[in-house]
């Protein structure tokens, strides 16, 4: 019985830490995050910016919205919003549309690559805001 007992314990232990992790998450996550946005294809329509990202999450669902402004001359102009899928063993972000985006979350950091047709496109560094 006592051998039962402890085995439920540790069960609950790793679920209740499970739990825990995906709001740690979700908090972390969610709010402003500025940075920059560095082009990687020169000679191209791809520029430099700095950029605002605004970062939300339904209760329930395992998916991340980023919603992406650039300042341009000293105003957010929006730039649209992709869904991410967060891995959460590899501390990642990930969207596949418009291209392959991929965010690794360190703390209030975030850096970041947009691969578009097999090239590097973007490197993305964020920091959070709020």
């Amino acid at each position: 019985m006592k051998i039962k007992f402890i085995f439920i314990l540790l069960v609950w232990s790793g679920i209740s830490n499970h739990v825990k992790a995906q709001v740690n998450y979700d908090t972390l996550l969610t709010g402003s995050w500025k940075g920059s946005s560095i082009c990687q294809v020169k000679n191209s329509p791809c520029h430099d910016e700095t950029v605002v990202f605004y970062i939300s999450k339904k209760a329930g669902i395992d998916t991340f919205y980023i919603n992406g402004n650039k300042i341009v001359n000293g105003v957010e102009e929006e730039m649209g919003i992709l869904p991410f899928t967060l891995n959460g063993k590899t501390n990642q972000l990930i969207s596949t549309s418009y291209g392959l985006w991929t965010f690794i979350i360190k703390q209030r950091k975030i850096e970041g690559t947009l691969v578009s047709k097999g090239a590097l496109y973007r490197i993305i560094n964020l920091t959070k805001q709020n």
